[in-house]
């Protein structure tokens, strides 16, 4: 039998691609520096100090001076900090800061940061669910994970959710302003109902989600911004709502592919929603085929999925859609609730796609 010639191996190709493993595992590696930067307040403290030594840094946070030397050589190479030979100071551009510094910025990324140790601790528990399936549940993810989940979706809700996301759908947005009933199901820690809610004051508002301790600091956040009376959360699967048909509106905030069961969650959501209501979809920004995602946010979302969207799902015998559901998916899940009406709304935003879903 004649066989093809083995095309020779072009060394060009060997190191150039080495390169770009050893860059990745160079991002790999630092993340955890990353993470010490932002818990330990490090970045903070260079923006709004520098241009600083690390022995001034040492002494304004109290942290020993030898960690921070090489924890600040390490994020000079990254070229995340400044540095000047010279006076041997380092510092932090203004645009870097509103990456890594400013927590009510947009692009402030600190929160994925401190997801990064749940990452990499579950990976044994993540072997034995990719010989012998299921999944890891969030139940065995730290505080880390729900609190640098709040504030990484955090900002985008403030800056966002009510000045642009919502005024997408005008006859919404409308009856946000004279009084609607909300519900966001999914609503973890509660923060894009507490947006929500401050800039609608005529409407009411119910989170539901199934992880007790998120619901019960959400309620107290309600308390202490004086919203208790229009605003609430209680523990309730995303497939077991009031089928009252009464909302006007329902949320699932980058939550539907987490989901035990969208398809369920769906039906539930057409059940809960008046006949003119509106299910608003926030979702990753990626698209239906993986030859489409090949690029930096397809990296980071389907790596996201693996570590923890899909592998929570699959931990109760879910249907593991994973970060990568994309929007042919979502529709696909809304059609079969009965929910025909289906419109991405024309929102750009680099990490995430929006629909509005309707009967």
């Amino acid at each position: 039998m004649a066989t093809s010639p083995v095309e020779p191996v072009s060394p060009e190709k060997v190191h150039a691609f080495c390169l770009k493993v050893v860059g990745d595992l160079a991002a790999a590696i630092s993340g955890p520096l990353l993470y010490l930067g932002d818990r330990e307040g490090l970045f903070k403290t260079i923006a709004a100090h520098g241009p600083i030594t690390p022995g001034d840094l040492a002494q304004l946070t109290g942290l020993q001076e030898r960690y921070l030397r090489e924890w600040s050589s390490a994020m000079v190479a990254a070229e995340y900090l400044s540095y000047d030979p010279a006076s041997g100071k380092i510092s932090l551009l203004p645009e870097r800061a509103m990456v890594l510094a400013n927590e009510n910025s947009p692009a402030f990324v600190g929160g994925m940061a401190q997801m990064i140790p749940d990452h990499y601790q579950l990976l044994p528990r993540l072997r034995e669910c990719m010989r012998n399936g299921g999944g890891v549940p969030y139940s065995d993810f730290s505080f880390d994970t729900f609190e640098g989940t709040e504030r990484l979706f955090g900002p985008g809700y403030s800056n966002f959710m009510a000045q642009v996301w919502i005024p997408a759908m005008p006859e919404v947005h409308r009856k946000l302003q004279t009084g609607a009933r909300v519900a966001d199901v999914g609503c973890g820690r509660g923060r894009a109902l507490l947006e929500m809610a401050r800039a609608f004051p005529k409407s009411k508002f119910v989170g539901f989600d199934s992880y007790a301790p998120a619901v019960e600091y959400a309620n107290q956040q309600a308390l202490a911004a004086g919203l208790g009376d229009r605003l609430r959360f209680e523990v309730r699967a995303s497939d077991a709502l009031p089928q009252t048909h009464d909302f006007d509106l329902v949320m699932t905030c980058d939550s539907l592919h987490d989901m035990h069961s969208p398809e369920a969650a769906a039906r539930s959501i057409a059940g809960a929603l008046k006949p003119d209501g509106t299910w608003f979809v926030i979702e990753p920004n990626m698209a239906d085929k993986v030859e489409d995602n090949i690029n930096p946010i397809g990296k980071l979302f389907y790596s996201v999925s693996m570590l923890q969207c899909m592998s929570c799902s699959l931990s109760s015998g879910g249907a593991g859609y994973g970060a990568g559901m994309g929007g042919g998916n979502v529709k696909k899940v809304a059609e079969a609730a009965g929910l025909k009406k289906f419109t991405k709304l024309p929102i750009e935003h680099p990490f995430n796609q929006f629909f509005a879903i309707a009967t």
